[in-house]
């Protein structure tokens, strides 16, 4: 999702059927008053929900995932290259003077890519851990961390460790299989594209007078009662239902791990 936009509007992350039941109203509306921007784009925003509406079918029919022969050796190499990274670490920390930066930069970093220790990484299923890992690359590759390393002398650990990653993530998805990663993508680009059609209507009538906030108003109602729901979801701390994207009628689907709505 574009950080600028999301940034900018306070809207909870939508289930696709919401997302979808919103946009066909937003559709009609701007047909209605002849808006051909929008009604380009939220065509657009449209078809690639439906795509993602297929995908997360897809995803939930699948069956139990068999992975490779392979996936089982890798799981002990990656575990023993996570704890080879925190030993190390551990080791320039215990060897420090007390008040050394480099340590207490080395405990913060610590703090942040291994919470709860390496142990609570390497004891995770294969999934789960594939995707620590990849959190776990993609913040010592930030240039604060890139220096840390190096300064450690943790280079080594890494590499391995981005080595691993790639045959780990191979072995696990295996070749041609449908992944939560392609799912959750495409999620992310639908709730971009909503936000994109909330900026272009914004644009479109960002006055004050009574002719835009009453054109505004009408475009987006639909996309605001749908926030509006998934607030008393969270706030009742009860779980978001999906609804059917032609009726707005309330979908019983089984849950889909990796979903979140958060401001």
């Amino acid at each position: 999702m574009d950080p600028v936009l999301a940034s900018l509007f306070n809207f909870y992350t939508f289930s696709t059927g919401r997302r979808l039941f919103a946009l066909f109203q937003v559709r009609k509306a701007a047909v209605a008053a002849s808006l051909v921007d929008i009604a380009k784009h939220v065509d657009a925003a449209i078809t690639h929900d439906m795509e993602t509406r297929a995908l997360e079918a897809k995803w939930v029919a699948r069956k139990p995932t068999t992975y490779s022969p392979e996936a089982k050796q890798i799981d002990i190499y990656v575990d023993a290259a996570i704890t080879a990274f925190r030993d190390g670490t551990d080791a320039q920390i215990r060897a420090s003077a007390e008040g050394d930066p480099l340590a207490e930069a080395a405990q913060k970093m610590l703090a942040v890519l291994l919470p709860k220790g390496a142990g609570a990484v390497t004891s995770l299923p294969f999934v789960e851990e594939l995707a620590e890992v990849q959190r776990i690359l993609s913040r010592v590759d930030e240039p604060d961390y890139k220096a840390l390393v190096t300064e450690l002398g943790l280079t080594r650990q890494v590499a391995r460790l981005k080595d691993l990653e790639a045959k780990y993530r191979a072995a696990i998805e295996g070749p041609g299989q449908l992944t939560f990663a392609q799912v959750k993508d495409a999620r992310t680009k639908g709730q971009s594209l909503m936000l994109q059609a909330v900026a272009i209507i914004l644009g479109k009538y960002p006055s004050d007078s009574e002719a835009d906030r009453k054109a505004r108003g009408a475009l987006l109602s639909p996309i605001l009662v749908q926030n509006e729901a998934i607030r008393r979801y969270l706030r009742d701390r009860k779980p978001i239902e999906d609804v059917n994207p032609e009726t707005g009628e309330i979908e019983q689907t089984p849950p889909v791990e990796g979903e979140s709505q958060t401001p």
